[in-house]
């Protein structure tokens, strides 16, 4: 009975944790759908146009060249939401570079907040913040969870490491004063993975076991 009754408990967690992860991607996906259909059809539109007119012997390249590199530009949105979309669909791997979960979120969140006139910043450092042993899918609900909740109550979001630590340690500020809510079954997942999220005013910090 006890040892039943504990790999019961040893269940749960990573059930919650799992469930949770995928809400959490199913709203960054919400997201970024609108963004990543328009770059597709923008893509779409441009082509048609270089196509058609290049099809006359009299058009110069001049006359294409514009809406050839706006698909080209486009395209570069599409490959770049589509390669993080895919990486965040599958397991997240363990041990997780919390800098490279950072960059694909970013990916995805980026374009709708910059069109909706806010912006999301990633400092260069962060490439230099290390991996986490921690549970893929909690670390994914942590960073993705306080990043939604960022942007969700502020226009200016940055997101900078804290170096020379013992554990990485990331910062996710909003930049207008604003005051993220964060939901406590999420800050109680994490805190189950050795993860602790600390929200101080408009500063939400995450600090991961190495």
């Amino acid at each position: 009975m006890g040892r039943a009754a504990e790999m019961t408990a040893a269940d749960v967690g990573p059930s919650i944790a799992d469930a949770l992860w995928l809400g959490t991607l199913h709203r960054i996906c919400g997201r970024a759908a609108h963004e990543l259909k328009g770059a597709l059809n923008g893509v779409s539109v441009n082509l048609e146009v270089v196509r058609s007119r290049s099809e006359k012997a009299d058009v110069p390249a001049s006359k294409v060249s514009k809406f050839a590199n706006a698909a080209v530009d486009q395209l570069g949105v599409v490959i770049s939401m589509t390669d993080a979309l895919l990486s965040l669909a599958r397991p997240l791997r363990e041990p997780m570079d919390l800098g490279l979960l950072l960059a694909r979120f970013h990916a995805l969140l980026a374009p709708a907040v910059r069109v909706d006139g806010g912006s999301v910043q990633l400092d260069a450092e962060l490439v230099d913040v290390g991996t986490t042993s921690a549970r893929g899918s909690a670390v994914g609900v942590s960073v993705g969870g306080c990043l939604l909740a960022a942007i969700e109550a502020s226009s200016d979001v940055r997101c900078r490491p804290v170096l020379g630590g013992l554990a990485p340690v990331i910062r996710i500020e909003c930049g207008d004063g604003a005051q993220p809510s964060l939901d406590r079954e999420i800050v109680g997942v994490a805190a189950d993975a050795g993860i602790h999220i600390v929200t101080e005013s408009s500063v939400i910090s995450i600090s991961f076991p190495r």
